[in-house]
C-alpha cells in the first residue's frame, strides 16, 4: 500500500506514462504487420485450417447442444482482411452444423453493429475498412447476449489475456458490455501469442479469455475461460 503522504500522479506522468504505451503498442503493431505480410500464402491457410480444427474439438459440442436444446446456437467471427487469419474454414463447420453466425459491421463512432452472414449472402464494400460486410439487417451488440462463442481478430495476445488489435478501439468498447458468460477467444497465427505483460495495455483493453492457432486452443488469465465449461 503506499504511504498517505506519496505524492498523486500528476496529469503529465500519467500522460507520458499513456504516451508510451500507445508507442509500445505501435510499435508491436508494425512488427506483427510486417511479419504477416511475409507469411506464405499456402501457410497462412494451413494455419486457418488447424486452428479451425483445434477451435471446432471445443466449440462444436457445444453449437451441438444448444441445437440438442432446441436453440439455435449463434456465433460471432469475423471476415478477414488478406493478411489475417482465415475463418472460411471456421464458418464452413457452423454452417453445416446449423448455427447463426454474425460478423461485424462497423459504425461511426468507433462502434461495430451485427450482421448475419451465410454462404452466398449479397455483400458490399465497407465504409471504414478493406473488407465487405453482408448486405441485411444491422443488429446490435444485445444479439450476442447468448452467444455460444464470439471469434475474435487481433495481432497478438498475452498469455494474461491482453489482445493487441488494430488500434480503433471497436472490440474494446464491444467486449465492455458483453456478458461475462460469453467466452471470448481471438484467432491468430501461432508466433502471435506472447508471454505476460508483452503486450502493451491501458485501463479501457479489455482481455479475452482464450486464443486459438495452429498450435491449438489455449485458455489465458488467472480466471480461466467464461463459460468455457459449460
Amino acid at each position: 500500500m503506499a504511504s498517505p503522504d506519496a505524492p498523486l500522479p500528476s496529469p503529465a506522468s500519467t500522460l507520458d506514462e499513456s504516451g508510451a504505451t500507445a508507442l509500445a503498442k505501435a510499435a508491436l503493431r508494425a512488427r506483427v504487420r510486417a511479419a504477416r505480410r511475409a507469411l506464405d500464402p499456402a501457410r497462412r491457410a494451413a494455419e486457418a485450417e488447424a486452428a479451425a480444427a483445434h477451435l471446432w474439438e471445443w466449440l462444436g459440442p457445444r453449437v451441438a447442444a444448444t441445437r440438442g436444446r432446441g436453440a439455435t446456437p449463434v456465433v460471432a467471427t469475423v471476415l478477414p482482411m488478406p493478411t489475417e487469419p482465415d475463418t472460411g474454414p471456421l464458418r464452413e463447420r457452423l454452417h453445416a452444423a446449423g448455427a447463426r453466425i454474425l460478423v461485424p459491421v462497423i459504425e461511426p463512432g468507433r462502434r461495430l453493429s451485427w450482421a448475419a452472414w451465410h454462404p452466398g449472402v449479397g455483400m458490399a464494400r465497407a465504409t471504414a475498412a478493406p473488407i465487405d460486410e453482408p448486405i441485411g439487417p444491422r443488429l446490435r451488440a444485445d444479439a450476442l447476449a447468448d452467444a455460444t462463442a464470439v471469434v475474435l481478430p487481433g495481432l497478438a495476445v498475452g498469455e494474461d489475456g491482453m489482445r493487441l488489435g488494430q488500434g480503433g478501439g471497436y472490440y474494446d468498447r464491444f467486449l465492455a458490455d458483453l456478458p461475462a458468460a460469453v467466452p471470448t477467444v481471438a484467432l491468430l497465427f501461432a508466433h502471435e501469442v506472447l508471454p505476460a505483460t508483452e503486450v502493451p495495455a491501458e485501463p479501457t483493453d479489455r482481455p479475452v479469455d482464450g486464443v486459438v492457432t495452429a498450435a491449438g486452443l489455449r485458455w489465458l488469465g488467472p480466471a480461466g475461460p467464461r463459460g468455457a465449461a459449460e
